[in-house]
């Protein structure tokens, strides 16, 4: 008997594994037809806007809601072991939410009186922090009780959406940066109703036992992520925040637009991939991590590979004729994303078991890495278009591998134990 159902659920499992990566295909393919959409109506320059106002977005989400949102993935499996209800988390998010809006609210008033054309614009920046916390929370949720059709099913549909918002607006309205903001804030709240409503439904959900908690533990956890998130921001994004106020928005622009088609290709795969084993991560206390990055450098290695090979092809494709000249920027984009596809899991293995104390230090390291060669190619005017990933593509390779010695270390001497 227990033999029929361990092959039904391999049966059952290799389903999901072949209908989940058939639709993360299809929304890979929906979003670079976004990037096709927008690099072909918006101009270079607006576009190196865009990519500096999600920066600005994102550091909001570095700061203060990234950090929540592990320390709440990490409690996940505690509480199901336990019959802890996922309402649980209800007060702490309503805190967050309250608090935010009523931030937004005085930067508002404040900017009507000092400089009144830019109010619209921060409150979309800000509102974006508070949808991509907010969808990425619950997807995670959902995810990591695997649920996973749903979590895919529901990045479809804002996927979707961005695309349908971004074409009715350009009807009315000149494509600008603030204009794919409004596409992407409106698809990320119509997504997170269907996810609201799914959760609700949940066991864990409708479980009784409703704990508190304790605001000064999430403090003492996220602190650590908060400052690597931060340092992270510098060293993945902070070449907008520089470039743009210097009147470099069209480099930003043609590199980030190019990059973007890299990283998005290798997160193809790694989507549907985290998708699949994150949760065995959580569920093994990271046992599972040293299988999951031997099958992850070999995607890294195969993406990497077909990209710089078939480079003017793919951009000529994705996006308009004026980038194909920079197609070979695709490698950078795809190594960027390589770094974050190996040490967002060492990341998880250090927040199970109570490492985030490291996180810092480690993070520093590769701040000084970044500086340094920034600096360099500034100093030796070497920075180019070509030249502007280099930094970033360093600086992750020095974090992976210190991380890496960091996660190795632990997991030898817990092995001896």
């Amino acid at each position: 008997m227990n033999k029929t159902n361990n092959k039904e659920k391999s049966i059952l499992r290799k389903k999901i594994v072949f209908e989940v990566g058939f639709v993360r295909i299809v929304v890979i393919i929906i979003q670079l037809l976004f990037v096709k959409i927008i690099t072909n109506k918006v101009p270079v320059g607006e576009l190196g806007i865009y990519y500096f106002l999600s920066t600005l977005s994102y550091a909001l989400n570095a700061i203060v809601l990234v950090p929540m949102d592990y320390f709440q993935q990490s409690k996940l499996y505690e509480f199901k072991e336990n019959k802890i209800s996922l309402k649980s988390y209800i007060p702490i998010n309503l805190f967050v939410v309250k608090y935010l809006l009523l931030f937004i609210f005085i930067i508002d008033v404040i900017l009507l009186i000092v400089c009144p054309k830019y109010s619209v614009i921060c409150t979309v920046v800000l509102l974006m922090s508070l949808g991509t916390y907010l969808t990425t929370f619950l997807r995670g949720i959902v995810n990591n009780l695997e649920n996973r059709r749903t979590t895919i099913y529901n990045i479809l549909l804002e996927s979707t959406f961005k695309i349908l918002f971004f074409l009715l607006f350009v009807k009315f309205f000149q494509p600008t940066s603030i204009l794919i903001l409004f596409a992407l804030l409106f698809a990320s709240f119509i997504s997170l109703l269907p996810l609201i409503f799914y959760i609700k439904r949940l066991p864990e959900y409708k479980e009784k036992n409703v704990i508190k908690i304790n605001i000064k533990s999430i403090l003492k956890f996220s602190y650590p992520i908060s400052v690597s998130s931060i340092i992270n921001l510098i060293q993945m994004q902070g070449y907008r925040i520089l470039l743009v106020p210097l009147g470099l928005s069209s480099m930003v622009g043609i590199y980030g637009t190019v990059a973007n088609v890299g990283s998005s290709g290798l997160s193809v795969f790694s989507t549907i991939y985290n998708q699949l084993f994150v949760p065995d991560i959580y569920k093994t206390k990271g046992h599972f991590l040293s299988k999951y990055i031997k099958w992850s450098l070999l995607i890294i290695v195969g993406v990497l590979v077909f990209g710089f090979v078939f480079s003017t092809l793919i951009i000529s494709i994705l996006t308009s004729s004026i980038f194909v000249q920079y197609s070979k920027l695709i490698s950078f984009g795809i190594l960027t994303e390589a770094g974050n596809f190996l040490i967002g899991p060492l990341t998880i293995y250090m927040t199970l078991n109570d490492m985030t104390k490291l996180i810092p230090r480690i993070s520093l390291v590769g701040l000084f890495c970044f500086v340094i060669s920034f600096a360099s190619l500034f100093y030796l005017k070497l920075f180019s278009l070509y030249t502007i990933g280099l930094p970033m593509v360093l600086t992750q390779i020095v974090i992976f591998s210190y991380q890496g010695i960091i996660v190795y270390k632990h997991y030898r001497n817990q092995q001896w134990k």
